[in-house]
């Protein structure tokens, strides 16, 4: 498992993916707030905990699915698309191991850019000269930015199936961008407790939502349980095609 994690970290190291989704997250909040500068004194009445809450908002709607999917299918489908996927499947380690390997960085990096979500947002909070800072405020969306960072991650497997499946990039990123469609669609309609790519905005909010009206929506036990079995089912299924996959294609 070490070797193929090593073998993944290697890969990872030479990429410029990452630093360009630490880019993405850290200006998300100037974004967020440029398109809410139409509404200057809105803007303005915000406090330092009011904005330093839209970081949550911002990864459930605009950018979590649509970049965590970015990265499932770089991590996924980029053998197939360099050529080398033959390479890959036909050394001398078990394939699970590098599909958890994968996995667990996978899970790593979103990890990591939900914290640094979550300074962004206050950093921008206290450049943008909000006041109001409240430690309340920081556990609030550490905890919130987090769960929904959890159930984008629980859609990624599937992600990484379409990926293996198509033997491709762009395949899984059409389907991120569906599954972000549904998700808005979903999370306006109110379809977040049953469906997955809705549920984070049933904590994070909708942009139709005015600010903090999100909280009395909070998914249940039974929404984590439909996330939860469609991560299990992705990951058997993203396990089983691996290892009956044809290394000669």
């Amino acid at each position: 498992m070490m070797r193929a994690l090593e073998a993944e970290i290697a890969k990872l190291r030479h990429a410029t993916l990452p630093a360009w989704t630490v880019l993405v997250v850290f200006v998300a909040p100037f974004m967020s707030g440029a398109m809410a500068s139409g509404d200057r004194e809105w803007l303005k009445s915000l406090s330092w905990s009011d904005f330093l809450g839209m970081g949550t908002l911002n990864m459930a709607t605009w950018y979590g699915i649509l970049l965590f999917g970015l990265m499932a299918a770089f991590l996924f489908g980029r053998e197939y698309a360099e050529g080398v996927a033959p390479n890959a499947l036909t050394v001398p380690m078990r394939r699970e191991l590098f599909v958890l390997a994968k996995l667990m960085i996978l899970a790593v990096w979103a990890f990591a850019l939900a914290v640094l979500s979550v300074v962004a947002q206050g950093v921008w909070a206290t450049a943008l000269g909000h006041t109001g800072f409240a430690w309340s405020a920081v556990y609030s969306a550490f905890g919130d930015t987090f769960q929904v960072a959890l159930l984008i991650f629980f859609t990624l497997p599937v992600v990484a199936l379409v990926a293996v499946v198509s033997r491709s990039v762009f395949a899984p990123m059409i389907f991120s961008a569906l599954g972000f469609s549904v998700g808005m669609i979903g999370g306006v309609a109110g379809w977040g407790e049953w469906l997955p790519w809705a549920m984070p905005a049933a904590i994070g909010g909708t942009f139709l939502e005015p600010l903090g009206a999100s909280g009395a929506t909070s998914i249940g036990a039974g929404s984590w349980a439909i996330a939860a079995t469609l991560f299990v089912v992705g990951v058997a299924a993203l396990l089983y095609w691996v290892n009956h996959a044809d290394s000669t294609s």
